[in-house]
């Protein structure tokens, strides 16, 4: 089991043996998901659009997707 401490400023660093696992360098960027209770790291790898792929799509299931949102914002063009 891997244990990382939490500084004053909140930051953990990601033992070694995961990093190796993960294939994680110096400047690589991770992103951190809650799945329940759990909070699950995953590596970023590939381009710019590979790592923005995902983020803020929970504003989007509460906007009801985005053909929702298409349509609210056509009939707000209506109302104007």
């Amino acid at each position: 089991m891997n244990v990382a401490k939490l500084t004053s400023k909140f930051q953990i660093t990601i033992p070694a043996d995961i990093r190796r696992r993960l294939g994680l360098h110096q400047g690589d960027v991770v992103v951190i998901d809650l799945e329940g209770d759990k909070a699950v790291l995953r590596p970023v790898h590939g381009g710019h659009v590979e790592r923005m792929t995902g983020l803020g799509k929970d504003v989007w299931v509460r906007l009801g997707g985005g053909d929702a949102y298409l349509q609210s914002e056509r009939t707000s063009w209506d109302r104007e």
